[in-house]
């Protein structure tokens, strides 16, 4: 037997509200989520490029400049070398400018005399071989391999973006659970008008439609309003992330992927809910039975 919509429709339903408020409310922190795993991976992914296979020397006190040169001219003649140079004043004044501000500060400040090396082999071996050079030219100078603080920077942007996926399926959890709440609440508000469609012959996968596609619908426009408020959110973080100096926080381009995860949020969320509305109505429906 078909059956006809006996549902009001989702605007005047105190359960459909309730719905939509909590699905924009666990879409837009999900967005957040999303976009934090993103930017992260982005900006591991920007830095590992970046100083992957450098290598930094320091050397400090008298005739650094000479014993600078010395070291430069043994780094040059290896093999695993792809280029090695001095860091001019200039350069290493501007990198400290991010953290101390006082240009006058700076130009007292003893600096020590940089070496940028370059590897032309990515592997810990050759870095080895490079340091091992190094100190025989140059006992006291420091070597900074810079791949030890990006490999505890990658450890710990991982450990946040295992933070943010759980965040993410406890949205998608509370999304579960809230839908089945609603639609428990609908069915002891038309349980009435179940029992007699039920009586007379109505299919339950017909009754269990109505219930399900009019969750699915709420919780599409309840994303999509979680999603017009979590645009401006955005917004407002990358317009604060550009003002941060670039020696501090590099510039991060967020994958393909990240802008149809983002668009995908209010589709699968309005998925979960006609499944959990299909399934908790066909289980009342069977108790009647």
């Amino acid at each position: 037997m078909a059956v006809g919509s006996f549902l009001p429709p989702a605007g005047r339903s105190m359960m459909g509200g309730f719905l939509a408020a909590i699905v924009a409310v666990l879409v837009f922190i999900s967005g957040l989520a999303l976009t934090a795993t993103g930017s992260i991976g982005a900006l591991v992914k920007s830095w590992n490029t970046s100083v992957t296979g450098t290598l930094t020397v320091q050397i400090s006190g008298p005739d650094s400049a000479a014993r600078a040169t010395a070291v430069t001219a043994a780094l040059s003649a290896l093999p695993d070398v792809a280029r090695a140079g001095l860091v001019a004043d200039e350069r290493m004044r501007a990198m400290l400018k991010p953290w101390l501000g006082d240009e006058t500060l700076i130009a007292g400040l003893p600096l020590p005399v940089l070496i940028d090396v370059e590897l032309a082999e990515r592997t810990p071996q050759a870095a080895e071989r490079v340091g091992v050079a190094v100190k025989a030219a140059a006992p006291e100078a420091v070597i900074d391999d810079h791949r030890v603080w990006l490999n505890r920077i990658a450890d710990f942007a991982q450990g946040l973006s295992y933070v943010a996926a759980s965040l993410m399926a406890l949205c998608f959890a509370a999304l579960v659970l809230t839908v089945i709440f609603a639609t428990r609440a609908s069915l002891t508000e038309y349980m009435h008008v179940i029992e007699v469609l039920h009586l007379v012959g109505a299919r339950d996968r017909a009754i269990a439609a109505q219930f399900s596609w009019r969750a699915a619908r709420q919780t599409l426009w309840g994303g999509l309003l979680g999603l017009l408020v979590f645009a401006p959110a955005v917004a407002i973080l990358a317009w604060l992330a550009q003002r941060i100096d670039a020696g501090l926080l590099a510039p991060v381009t967020l994958p393909v992927a990240y802008w149809f995860g983002l668009a995908a949020l209010p589709v699968i969320a309005a998925l979960i809910a006609f499944l959990s509305a299909m399934t908790t109505v066909r289980r009342a429906l069977a108790a009647m039975v």
